[in-house]
């Protein structure tokens, strides 16, 4: 078992000589005053004589004694008031000077203070950049420092810098900062669109008066951004209304006036205009100044609706259309005919707004003849009804005319024009829809079919007739049908299924609009709205005692359900279809074996296919069932059976459209029974004898299959070569030139994939398989260790930045680069990596291999950067973090550094209270010996190796009290340290520890 703790141990004799060593050293500490220069220095720097003051605080430092403990605090107050003095003096060396002290001091106070200082100085100058230098590394313990750096971000435009340090003050008690981090946070918050954050920033700022007169516009603009109006009015009105002293409500009330005009609140929108234009007379803008006039014209203030627009309507503008119309309305409602007739000119005589100005127009008119203007009104009307032909005032202009003609007295001139109307009389119009109805009828049947959608359309613009407006749709359906526009078709036939048709016969009618709808349905193949047609169709028949049934419509319906894979139900009908048809009955009892085949029942459908070869000799579909009896047996795996069967039609029936099919199949069929060469020969005699035959394709892909499998995939190439020239089809011919390449690869024969890969892409450089090739062509030099090309094409992969696999192309390229100990090149895809995939996986293999990459190119700050990165990460271990510290450590250490080997061990120590911080306090310990700070070491070894390593190996306590021995030597103290050794000697358990105590036992004097 291991020996009790060694520090414990080892306490009370080296506590007891540690006191008496003190009350020696006490006793001889001797110091003459020389506090005069200080004083007087002091003095010289509160009164702002600072070269004074600099000169007697160097003179103060220069007569005090080198090694003098004593008055060590007063040596770096005066180092700290000479710093002061030379920046105060803007002397080009202060921040040298500065940056030394704090570099001799950096855990003094008076080194935050320093930088502190600095920092302000910077600040109140106006040099916000070096403000933030000093300011960012002093300003944790003082709000007013904190507060002048997010101030100096914030000027600098470092707004993400800023805000956060914003947000900590505007929470702190001290109102004096609170309120102004709280708008600038508010102003920040506003700029990036969080108007919710923004609006809370202004309400807590406006505490303060340096910001109070402003805040009113802020939360409004917060509240107006988010689109709440209402809140916006709710808080904005009150203070309006209350007109509160110190705030500035020009902008407000504008503000608040446009959103009650957007939201038509006019009452309110005239008060807040109003006081807008009572608080800025001179900025009212034209815009403004129309919405105030028509929101005073929607309540029904219409004499001071006309005073503020009539300004505008005389200009030559959008707004002025506007204004002019606006104005016609007002002076219409006041009464005033003159001037409203003037405000609608100037306002239709505006082209603007087209909308505007055919109401404007139409106004016009009327206003005229109201003011007994008829032939100027007759003459207006009909440039109205030019200008606007489809104007929804068309048929109360026709009115108007109407009347001003029988005001103008001129019958003559008002029985033209309307008989120049289309808005016939009843009579009339019934006469031109049975007229066009029957020439719609008579061009179908001639075939003219433009002409009889022509005439069937004019005739449903005219409907007089219910019963004949219907006809008409329906003619104009089965004509579009007859020139093969489905689509139009069936938008004709639709809404004529819709309730009861009012036409003479609405059944029958109804049968005629569903049997032409199916068939347009069936035609662009949707299948799902044909059935439900055919059936409907059928089944409707069936109610009819003396209707007979379609075959054709039966074949159809069985058509349908055999593509919706409904077999049972298309069997049906396809056996219904057979009995009752004549010209079908080879196409019904062919479609019945391919319906039987999809339900298994394969006896059966060889015996359809065979009655249809023996009783329709002649038919169409002769060669389809007697391929189709060789595919069920292929189908169900009878390949023996299916090569004969095929055999037999490639021996026999060399002329059949089926042949090189069956040359495909046979080939498939040997191929599932391992008779490779064999469906090699086949599928090269389709690619040699019928390479443009549509099974080529598939003769190539299963031939490259099957030379993979007898294992020589690189003899497809010269086969695909020959293919490609006798095939007119491009790109078909680069697919299969592409599946040749890939091909070798898929074979694993890596090396000689990587050439054809490789022309593939010289090729056809904007081909969609070059981004796959290029996959392949860096996997394939990767796996075979052509690093070279592997590299040059994991680059083209991650230019490309489409291949899912650009992950392992960035790293791989990372990786090899650092194997090249092309180490800007590592890093910066190790960077690329980082910033691209943001799991915690991939960060830390990024930063693992930036940290390599840092290490082995001597990169020493960018090594400790990416390790602090590392480290301040929660998703590795203490322990390991530590590891690392000690890693940045040791490299520090020997390159030379020890202001950074310091900071590192402070940092391991501040992760590990085990061995790895025990060896790091160790070291930090050694540093300061070695610096000739023995009592600073000597504390602290004590401190932290009682308290806090007390667990800590014995060979690493045991080398520390060493050291703490070594110390008590150079301070020339042997008592403590022989007895410090002796403790080692009796207590420790590590040998070579021991040995080293001994030794240096032995070296000590006797006295």
């Amino acid at each position: 078992m291991r020996k009790q703790n060694l520090s414990l141990r080892w306490l009370p004799a080296i506590l007891f000589f540690l006191l008496s060593w003190s009350s020696v050293a006490q006793q001889t500490l001797n110091f003459g005053d020389q506090t005069l220069h200080f004083r007087q220095a002091k003095e010289y720097f509160d009164s702002k004589n600072y070269v004074a003051a600099k000169e007697e605080f160097s003179a103060y430092l220069n007569s005090l004694e080198p090694l003098s403990n004593e008055q060590a605090g007063q040596r770096v107050l005066a180092e700290y008031y000479i710093t002061m003095c030379s920046l105060y003096m803007s002397q080009p060396e202060a921040e040298i000077v500065a940056d030394r002290f704090v570099a001799n001091y950096p855990e003094h106070p008076q080194a935050v203070k320093l930088m502190r200082g600095i920092g302000s100085f910077f600040y109140d100058n106006g040099d916000y950049k070096k403000a933030i230098k000093y300011l960012s590394k002093s300003s944790d313990t003082n709000l007013e420092a904190k507060f002048k750096l997010a101030v100096s971000y914030y000027q600098l435009k470092e707004l993400r810098e800023a805000l956060p340090l914003f947000n900590e003050i505007k929470v702190d008690p001290d109102e004096e900062f609170a309120f102004a981090a709280a708008y600038y946070a508010g102003v920040i918050n506003f700029g990036e669109k969080r108007y919710g954050e923004a609006s809370n920033d202004f309400r807590k700022a406006e505490g303060s008066s340096r910001f109070r007169k402003d805040i009113p516009n802020w939360i409004a603009m917060c509240y107006y951004h988010e689109g709440k109006f209402n809140e916006l009015l709710n808080y904005a009105e009150p203070i309006l209304k209350q007109k509160k002293p110190g705030y500035n409500l020009d902008e407000l009330s504008l503000l608040v006036a446009e959103v009650q005009f957007k939201l038509s609140y006019f009452e309110k929108a005239v008060i807040s205009y109003g006081l807008y234009k009572k608080l800025n007379p001179t900025k009212i803008t034209s815009e403004i100044q129309y919405r105030f006039g028509y929101s005073l014209y929607k309540t029904n203030k219409f004499n001071e609706a006309s005073d503020e627009l009539k300004s505008l309507a005389g200009k030559k503008d959008t707004l002025a259309q506007f204004a002019a119309f606006t104005l016609g309305l007002a002076q219409l409602k006041s009464g005033n005919l003159e001037a409203t007739l003037q405000a609608f000119g100037q306002a239709k005589d505006l082209g603007f707004n087209s909308q505007i100005q055919e109401e404007a127009f139409f106004n016009h008119a009327k206003v005229m003849l109201d003011l007994g203007k008829a032939s100027e009104t007759i003459y207006s009307i009909q440039e109205f009804n030019k200008k606007f032909p489809k104007s929804k005032f068309t048929e109360e202009s026709t009115e108007l005319v109407a009347e001003a003609f029988i005001h103008s007295n001129n019958i003559q001139a008002a029985l033209d024009y309307l008989k120049s109307l289309s808005n016939r009389n009843s009579k009339l119009n019934a006469a031109l829809q049975t007229l066009t109805y029957n020439l719609g009828v008579k061009a179908y049947n001639e075939n003219k079919f433009d002409q009889a959608i022509e005439m069937f359309q004019t005739s449903t613009e005219n409907p007089e007739s219910s019963d004949l407006k219907y006809q008409a749709l329906f003619g104009k359906g089965e004509a579009l049908s007859q020139q093969k526009k489905y689509e139009q078709a069936i938008q004709v036939y639709s809404p004529l299924l819709i309730g009861t048709p009012p036409v003479s016969n609405p059944n029958d009618f109804i049968q005629k609009v569903r049997m032409g709808l199916a068939y347009a349905y069936f035609n662009i193949k949707d299948f799902a709205k044909a059935n439900v047609l055919f059936k409907a169709y059928v089944d409707r028949l069936k109610l009819s005692p003396n209707a007979k049934n379609n075959p054709s419509v039966l074949i159809r319906l069985a058509d349908t359900y055999l593509v919706s894979k409904k077999y049972e139900d298309a069997l049906t009908y396809y056996n219904q279809a057979f009995d009752l048809a004549k010209s079908e009955k080879d196409y019904a009892l062919y479609q019945k074996g391919v319906t039987l085949t999809y339900l298994n029942r394969d006896t059966e459908a060889k015996a359809s296919f065979k009655q249809l070869r023996n009783s329709f000799p002649s038919s169409k579909y002769v060669d389809d069932a007697a391929f189709q009896e060789n595919v069920i047996s292929f189908n169900t795996n009878k390949y023996k059976e299916a090569i004969a069967g095929f055999s037999d039609l490639i021996e026999n029936s060399p002329k059949s459209p089926y042949f090189t099919q069956a040359l495909l199949k046979r080939a498939q069929s040997y191929a599932n029974t391992n008779q490779h060469e064999l469906s090699i020969a086949d599928y090269k005699r389709i690619i040699q004898e019928f390479p443009s035959d549509k099974t080529a394709k598939d003769a190539l892909v299963g031939l490259q299959e099957e030379l993979n499998e007898v294992g020589r995939p690189e003899d497809f190439g010269q086969l695909l070569g020959n293919f490609q020239k006798s095939s007119p089809d491009e790109a078909e011919n680069v697919d299969l030139e592409y599946r040749a390449a890939k091909g070798i690869y898929l074979g694993e024969k890596y090396d000689k994939a990587i050439a054809p890969l490789k022309a593939f892409i010289e090729k056809y450089p904007s081909n969609e398989n070059v981004v796959e090739a290029t996959y392949l062509i860096a996997d394939a030099a990767y796996r075979t260790q052509n690093k070279a090309d592997a590299l040059v094409f994991y680059k083209k992969m991650i230019e490309q930045n489409v291949h899912p696999q650009i992950n392992k192309a960035i790293q791989r390229s990372a990786e090899m680069e650092l194997e090249n100990k092309n180490f800007s090149a590592a890093a910066n895809w190790f960077h690329v990596y980082k910033l691209k995939y943001n799991t915690t996986k991939d960060q830390m293999l990024a930063n693992q291999g930036l940290l390599s990459t840092f290490l082995e190119a001597k990169m020493l700050d960018s090594a400790a950067y990416i390790t602090d990165e590392i480290i301040q990460s929660k998703d590795i271990s203490e322990e390991e973090k530590a590891k690392l510290a000690e890693k940045m450590a040791n490299t520090f250490e020997a390159n030379g550094d020890v202001i950074n080997q310091r900071n590192w061990l402070g940092i391991i120590t501040n992760l590990d209270k085990n061995d790895i911080g025990a060896l790091a306090q160790l070291k930090l310990a050694t540093l300061l010996s070695k610096e000739s700070k023995y009592k600073e070491s000597s504390d602290m070894i004590l401190d932290k190796f009682r308290n806090v390593y007390s667990e800590a190996s014995d060979a690493i306590l045991g080398k520390a009290y060493i050291l703490l021995a070594d110390n008590f030597i150079a301070l020339k103290n042997i008592p403590q340290a022989r007895a410090t050794l002796k403790s080692i000697v009796d207590n420790s358990s590590d040998t070579e520890v021991i040995q080293t105590a001994k030794t240096k036992l032995e070296s000590l004097p006797l006295k």
